[in-house]
């Protein structure tokens, strides 16, 4: 699996976006109807709702939201998608290909999708549709996640997953510790300057790939 994060100037909720700049949209999920509608989920943080809802009546992307729902100080709005939206989403191909979106957020400034693509195939026909529609987008960070014994994971290197597995079950990561990175490094007859090298390389590395703002840039 090849796991990504775009940045896109996606055109669906564009204006609306424009026009609140403290809006952040959070997609939760769409739905594809056998009539050809196309629904999203999407939770809405921001300051000016008043201001989001009539910027929502003018976007030609959505159609006006047929719910919403208050949850302390964010909103949940059921969103149908126009003609015009439908044909600007990329969501069907995603479908179509396998494909499966983890996160996907949106400001003013634009899109963020961290998307999982089953083969280079997949990748390449999203790229593509966004090159064929003239819209701008930014490849922030490309790795592949591997499955099965000796394959990488989130970007490790199989000498860092064995020190991070190592470390945990040896108790490195216990308050108190169990061991020392002298007794870690033993294990594979290194140093102790070398395992922590190993071990701050593969928790850097896992943050980098598993819960770090998708806005990062390498």
């Amino acid at each position: 699996m090849l796991l990504s994060t775009f940045w896109i100037d996606y055109p669906i909720l564009r204006n609306t976006l424009s026009a609140v700049p403290d809006a952040t949209v959070t997609w939760e999920q769409s739905d594809l109807t056998e009539d050809g509608d196309h629904r999203m989920l999407v939770w809405v943080e921001g300051e000016s709702y008043d201001t989001f809802d009539t910027a929502l009546e003018d976007d030609p992307t959505v159609k006006p939201p047929t719910r919403v729902v208050e949850f302390d100080d964010r909103r949940l709005y059921h969103l149908e998608l126009t003609p015009d939206g439908r044909a600007k989403s990329v969501y069907p191909i995603l479908i179509e290909d396998g494909s499966l979106l983890r996160t996907v957020t949106a400001t003013h400034e634009g899109w963020h999708f961290r998307a999982v693509f089953p083969t280079e195939g997949a990748l390449e026909r999203f790229h593509r549709f966004f090159v064929e529609n003239d819209v701008s987008l930014e490849l922030q960070r490309l790795y592949e996640e591997r499955t099965g014994d000796g394959d990488s994971q989130f970007g490790l290197t199989d000498q860092q997953r064995e020190t991070l597995i190592a470390a945990v079950d040896a108790g490195y990561l216990d308050i108190p510790r169990s061991c020392s990175l002298a007794e870690l490094g033993e294990q594979f007859d290194i140093s102790p300057n070398a395992t922590s090298e190993r071990f701050r390389r593969g928790v850097k590395t896992l943050t980098e790939n598993t819960v770090y703002p998708s806005t990062h840039s390498e």
